[in-house]
């Protein structure tokens, strides 16, 4: 389990949102033992509710809207009212840590007692798919004894950020049992050349590798090169 993580995701200009917030925090942490000495107080808190209510009030329903002035005092009040709301939730979360310590479980239910929410936890990618459109790119940039491969993420990833690299295997046969890491890149596309003096077939796959180690390994393709003219 990730590490719980209080979530605020209510713009200072969502007003009925932040006062709506702001009185659940405070009926849900007015005597609630796992936070004995809420910060900022549950009286200040209950100040910046108030003034925002208020200030809701002054400025009027559409249709039927207060002055620029009153419009500008409410925005004051609710970007005071989201300021303290981060701090209480950041309380909230440094009180539960230190009371449950590495218990993630633990420490997700003392936070949702503060009437705060968790944000959503992230999903492990899983073991990754073999990459796309994986295919031999033919451009005149490289040279005739070179061979540059591309191909696209895999199908289920989630997110760019999911694949950590991409393991190009090469091997002399077509067995990618007797294949060795050629190398190791972040990109999506790589650059092999025969410097061996002498005509080369080489078997390529590429292996998407992430935080569940190493991904399906792709389909083989095969190139032969010839020496640098």
């Amino acid at each position: 389990m990730s590490k719980p993580i209080v979530s605020i995701k209510l713009s200072p200009k969502n007003y009925a949102g932040l006062v709506n917030l702001g009185n659940r925090v405070f009926v849900s942490m007015t005597g609630n033992l796992n936070f004995p000495t809420p910060s900022p107080t549950l009286a200040s808190l209950q100040t910046g509710i108030t003034d925002v209510t208020n200030a809701i009030g002054v400025w009027g329903p559409k249709g039927n809207r207060g002055s620029h002035a009153d419009l500008v005092d409410l925005r004051q009040k609710a970007l005071t009212l989201s300021q303290l709301l981060k701090s209480e939730a950041q309380y909230v979360q440094n009180t539960a840590q230190t009371a449950s310590g590495s218990d993630y479980i633990l420490m997700g239910a003392i936070i949702q007692t503060s009437g705060f929410q968790l944000a959503n936890a992230k999903t492990p990618q899983g073991v990754l798919q073999m990459v796309q459109n994986y295919h031999q790119f033919v451009t005149r940039k490289i040279n005739n004894n070179q061979v540059k491969l591309k191909w696209k993420k895999p199908l289920n990833t989630t997110s760019a950020g999911n694949v950590k690299s991409y393991k190009i295997y090469r091997s002399a046969s077509s067995s990618f049992s007797a294949a060795t890491v050629l190398s190791t890149v972040t990109k999506t596309s790589f650059v092999d050349t025969n410097a061996t003096g002498s005509v080369q077939t080489y078997s390529y796959w590429i292996v998407p590798v992430n935080t569940a180690g190493d991904g399906v390994m792709s389909d083989i393709l095969t190139v032969t090169l010839p020496i640098a003219s």
